[in-house]
């Protein structure tokens, strides 16, 4: 794209009228202004010469003003040329009018190749140099010849020796061309970096368009805000989910009435959620996000802010059918485990009621009726104690306690257990270390993991049943582990669940209550287990800094 053609009218002058219009009446002052030499030969006409370039030059400068509202717009690359052509004339004029031997004047020859690159290309300037250069040599050859008469300072027959005359012209054409050859680099480099600049300016656009597509096309709602938290932009989202037009300029408070939540998110919580009521009457509820607005540099420093928010009343309305299914469903399975637990005591217990109401029972079988009463109503109590533990749990009671005490009184429970009919509990050394626990619920989560474990390798040709303690990266790693029957992947998605359990004996809400007490001391729980190949559960619990050991100590 040529330079001119885009030109801004507000830009620079116009040089070449700029440069006649000032060199033009310049020269006519400063010869008035002197001192007269006495009459010299052209003199009017010279001064005549100056004066109807200046008044072309004003009356192109009106034409300019009328057509373009600036008197030096750049003009088509005709009226270029033309005004080209009169710079030269005046440049010819003054070496002239001052002396064609005067080699200080050639300098002036430089100043319209120079203009030229602002608007022409290679092939015009090299044009404009040339014919510069043809010129003066036509001229000085012309008064050398005496084909010229006498003008201003310059003489027919100047009876120079035509090699010092030689000289003279190739000072002047090397000056042009030299000014020429700097004049076309100078305009290549001004292509290049003109045509760097509209591709820059092509792609912005582009990037612009795709960013104004985006936005337009988020189903978010965005709203940008000022250091002062006025409104400087937004989306048609944001409009369609205020229900409402977005004034630009004004104020937060103005587009979310009573948005305290709001203010404390621009202040530093980020998130927020909001009620607000929709033109209808209806109670809407508006959630999102506010983000700070960075500078090129990536400071946000009081840049202003960001808005993407969204309508979460209908979110919010099957957020909450969910939790209700979610506890309906709980409920429904939690009953149907419960009165499935219960279901066979109660069996047992009703059948030994029914033999004991027949008087003709021996002493011997009311005897063994009477312990399976008892052995049964302690598992319905059981079950019943569990159950109420996981539906109503309690606060955690924190203590600090030494771990190896702990591992001390996990032996002893296993072996006064008569369920582990021998079975032998491998515990490795326990680390001297604190922790801060419930005592009753963190030996309770032990011995259920235990209990769990035993039930694993019943019928194992070598059962294997241990409890490891270690020290890993500031915490505390409790492994319980098996050489048991192990789970699949079935099983261990419900491994939590309550009255999901796969063994026989239990109340099916041992791991539910490990899994309960786990969560509410903050702890961490990972299951490893396959089919055939035992079962390995970690807990992971903090340890007590030093100083709270020793004042335990204490």
């Amino acid at each position: 794209m040529p330079f001119h053609a885009r030109a801004s009218r507000q830009g620079p002058p116009f040089l070449p009228l700029a440069f006649r219009l000032g060199a033009s009446l310049g020269l006519a002052a400063l010869h008035l202004a002197l001192p007269p030499e006495g009459p010299l030969p052209g003199e009017w006409v010279y001064l005549g010469f100056l004066a109807a370039v200046f008044i072309e030059g004003v009356f192109e400068a009106f034409r300019n003003l009328d057509r373009f509202g600036d008197p030096f717009a750049v003009p088509p690359k005709n009226w270029i040329r033309w005004n080209l052509l009169l710079d030269i004339s005046v440049v010819l004029l003054v070496v002239a009018f001052q002396g064609v031997n005067q080699e200080r004047l050639f300098t002036f020859y430089v100043l319209p190749v120079l203009a030229s690159a602002f608007y022409l290309g290679t092939v015009d300037i090299l044009g404009v140099a040339l014919f510069t250069a043809a010129a003066h040599i036509v001229m000085v050859l012309s008064f050398d010849a005496g084909w010229l008469p006498s003008f201003g300072h310059t003489v027919q027959d100047l009876g120079r020796d035509p090699a010092d005359t030689a000289l003279i012209l190739a000072l002047a054409t090397l000056q042009i061309f030299a000014a020429a050859l700097v004049v076309v680099l100078l305009r290549r480099n001004i292509e290049r970096l003109d045509a760097s600049l509209v591709a820059s300016e092509a792609a912005v656009d582009e990037l612009e368009a795709l960013h104004r597509r985006v936005v337009d096309s988020l189903f978010s709602g965005l709203v940008t805000l000022d250091a002062r938290g006025r409104i400087t932009s937004a989306n048609p989202a944001a409009a369609q989910i205020l229900h409402g037009p977005v004034a630009i300029g004004e104020p937060m408070a103005a587009l979310f009435p009573g948005a305290e939540a709001l203010e404390e998110a621009v202040r530093g919580t980020r998130r927020f959620e909001l009620p607000m009521t929709a033109p209808g009457g209806e109670p809407r509820i508006l959630g999102g996000q506010v983000a700070p607005l960075k500078d090129p540099e990536g400071s946000a420093a009081a840049q202003g802010h960001l808005l993407i928010f969204q309508d979460l009343t209908e979110f919010k309305a099957m957020e909450e059918r969910t939790r209700v299914a979610e506890r309906l469903a709980a409920l429904g399975h939690l009953s149907a485990g419960l009165a499935h637990e219960l279901r066979n005591p109660l069996a047992s217990i009703m059948g030994c009621v029914q033999l004991l109401q027949d008087e003709r029972q021996t002493a011997e079988l009311q005897k063994r009726l009477v312990s399976i009463l008892a052995r049964e109503s302690g598992r319905v109590d059981a079950i019943v104690k569990d159950f109420l533990d996981f539906a109503r749990p309690g606060e955690p009671k924190r203590e600090r306690r030494f771990l190896p005490s702990v591992a001390e009184d996990l032996q002893a429970s296993w072996e006064t257990d008569p369920r582990t009919d021998g079975l032998a509990l491998v515990i490795g050394p326990a680390p001297p270390v604190w922790i801060e626990t419930d005592p009753v619920g963190f030996h309770r989560t032990l011995t259920n993991l235990l209990s769990n474990a035993r039930k694993a390798v019943a019928g194992m040709r070598r059962p294997e049943v241990g409890l490891d303690f270690r020290l890993e990266g500031g915490r505390l790693r409790i492994l319980v582990h098996d050489n048991g029957r192990g789970m699949d992947a079935e099983r261990m998605r419900t491994l939590f669940v309550p009255f999901a359990s796969g063994f026989e004996e239990g109340t099916g809400l041992g791991l539910s209550l490990v899994y309960q007490f786990v969560q509410a001391m903050g702890w961490e729980i990972k299951v490893e287990s396959a089919p055939g190949k035992g079962t390995k559960i970690r807990l992971f619990l903090p340890v007590l800094p030093e100083a709270g050991a020793a004042s335990q100590g204490r």
